[in-house]
């Protein structure tokens, strides 16, 4: 397989990420003000505390809230954080410990930039970041075997966490007290994912690359540790997420060192083929170095956080995925869904309108259209001839079934999102794994968005706002969803009563379409899933140009449409000169 960096993938991640950096307003904002209003510092307690509100687990005991009928315990450390000497250093586990501390208070945010449209950004942020949040039902807890729900936020890996209202578990819990909810936290950008092993000492840190996905892996072993006192069953783990956060679960479910900590996987727009090759990763790791002027790995955590925050800022946007680095994940990662993982349950699926999502950041409705286009165009002659040919032919076939204005979008949603479900989906089904694809249509209220990426998480979740509108969703069809992602959880299998939903398999591909009706459909995008598949080995990696750096991403649609039309003009120059020439020797000949 091949890697290959693709622009349009790169600007759309920008702003999914939030590190297109918008102006600071000179008095915190709203949202600024709820997110530091939230923050607190978890304290040891000395004396009394009301065992009714504690949990005894392995590193300590910890006293939460209760909430009605609910117990939230947050900011739970599952690792000794990676600080000062232990900055990029692989996490290591909590020593057992009887020390009673207070889980009232989510843990910091990982180091990030700052941006008003995510709200874990706002929160207070800092190195010391490796924390969970368990909510459960009161009811029992001493005595349950509850289901156990593990959400991984997204962020394309470098941005997000479980502070942001978005990620809460309490509404999912109330409605759903069968179940224990566990979120994480885990470090992003430059901390959690930055290949240091080109450096001379950096034979200590081989794992640099992928820190990020080992503390998640760290979280899932105090999981299946400590889940019993919450109520929880540890012997029946889903793990869950959304755009990174999915690709997370794909790659715990494609190592090593993650077999065994779950038995179930929910994959909500997200897959392995957001990862990246040794080659780009080390480019990050030259921008730092020319950033820095740093030498070794211990010039590098020498850096102040202030310094790490504004080398963040400043090199940031050269973002990048977890690292196939051969070891921990295979160079084809898409092949351990051929056996490997086999024994793993897995729910899988995309939005339908999933680039749509970045309508505002590629200039509105208009642009858009444009602006996906011009990618789409890049992305194919970024190709090699035979694999251009491929994209080729969708976009012809796209543009003749479609019209003109749906290619550029559709070849998007399915090189990003659906070719990459639908890959993991038919080998895992073909290698005997349970597994079930769904395509949520379900549009926002504004249609210029439609069913675009992440319109599903608020259904699932019950954090009760749509994204972009900021509007309730239907409570009905919430509650629908949530029941069969609760099902699954429990027992493997989605299906509720009145919609059956059979395991997807490569012949019938029954796929389950979640909107405004809920139905079955076998095979859905047929004809696109078998032109966009010759490219499933093309992965997506979030490199780009100096420009993209030094300017909005905008200017480099400008430019490339400058450089086409002066490209456009030096050719029908040429052309009618020579057409010119033949004309006048013509004339000297008679």
């Amino acid at each position: 397989m091949r890697h290959i960096t693709f622009l349009s993938v790169i600007a759309l991640l920008l702003v999914a990420c939030g590190s297109k950096q918008e102006p600071q307003p000179k008095q915190p904002s709203v949202l600024e003000q709820e997110m530091t209003a939230l923050y607190g510092v978890n304290k040891v307690i000395e004396g009394d505390y009301p065992d009714s509100l504690a949990v005894e687990v392995a590193n300590g005991i910890f006293v939460g809230q209760r909430d009605s009928s609910l117990l939230a315990f947050k900011g739970i450390p599952y690792a000794v954080q990676p600080t000062g000497e232990r900055r990029w250093q692989v996490a290591q586990p909590e020593p057992d410990s009887r020390l009673v501390r207070e889980a009232k208070y989510f843990g910091h945010s990982s180091i990030q930039s700052r941006s008003q449209g995510n709200a874990a950004s706002l929160y207070p942020q800092g190195e010391d970041c490796l924390t969970l949040n368990v909510w459960t039902a009161a009811a029992g807890m001493r005595s349950a075997r509850r289901p156990v729900m593990v959400w991984i936020h997204g962020g394309s890996y470098v941005s997000d966490g479980t502070a942001s209202p978005r990620n809460w578990g309490d509404r999912f819990v109330k409605a759903h007290p069968e179940v224990v909810f566990v979120s994480i936290n885990y470090r992003l950008g430059l901390l959690g994912f930055l290949d240091l092993t080109l450096l001379p000492d950096g034979k200590d840190y081989a794992r640099s690359g992928n820190l990020g996905l080992l503390d998640q892996v760290e979280a899932l072993r105090w999981v299946k540790r400590n889940i019993a006192a919450f109520g929880g069953d540890p012997g029946n783990v889903t793990i869950m997420g959304h755009s990174a956060g999915a690709g997370s679960v794909a790659l715990l479910a494609s190592i090593d060192e993650a077999q065994g900590l779950f038995h179930r996987a929910i994959m909500q727009s997200g897959s392995v083929a957001f990862t990246s090759s040794r080659e780009d990763c080390q480019r990050l790791t030259h921008r730092v170095l020319k950033a820095t002027g740093a030498k070794t790995v211990a010039d590098l955590k020498r850096l102040s956080l202030n310094q790490i925050i504004s080398l963040n800022d400043e090199v940031g946007q050269f973002y990048r995925f977890p690292e196939r680095d051969g070891q921990l994940i295979p160079e084809d990662p898409y092949s351990r869904f051929d056996g490997f993982n086999a024994g793993i349950d897995m729910l899988i699926g995309t939005t339908v309108d999933e680039a749509r999502y970045w309508v505002d950041a590629m200039g509105g409705e208009d642009k858009f259209d444009v602006a996906t286009w011009l990618w789409a165009r890049y992305i194919v002659l970024s190709l090699d001839s035979a694999q251009r040919g491929n994209a080729q032919r969708y976009i012809d076939y796209d543009e003749n079934v479609f019209g003109q204005k749906r290619p550029a979008v559709d070849f998007l949603n399915d090189l990003m999102f659906n070719g990459p479900a639908i890959e993991m989906a038919q080998r895992h089904a073909t290698a005997g794994g349970r597994t079930y694809m769904y395509m949520w249509g379900k549009p926002l209220s504004d249609s210029v968005y439609g069913a675009c990426h992440g319109s599903e998480v608020c259904y699932v979740l019950n954090t009760g706002r749509q994204i972009k509108t900021d509007e309730e969703p239907d409570s009905a069809l919430a509650a629908l969803v949530q029941q069969m992602w609760v099902n699954f959880a429990a027992t493997g299998n989605p299906s509720i009563g009145g919609h059956y939903w059979p395991a997807y398999e490569s012949t019938q591909r029954a796929t389950m379409l979640l909107g405004d009706s809920i139905r079955l459909e076998d095979d859905p995008i047929s004809k696109q899933r078998q032109l966009i598949a010759p490219l499933m080995r093309e992965y997506i990696s979030p490199v780009f140009s100096d420009l993209l750096d030094k300017a909005p991403w905008y200017a480099g649609i400008a430019l490339g449409s400058f450089v086409a039309l002066l490209l456009l003009l030096l050719w029908l120059f040429f052309r009618f000169r020579r057409l010119f020439k033949k004309k006048t020797t013509k004339d000297t000949e008679k």
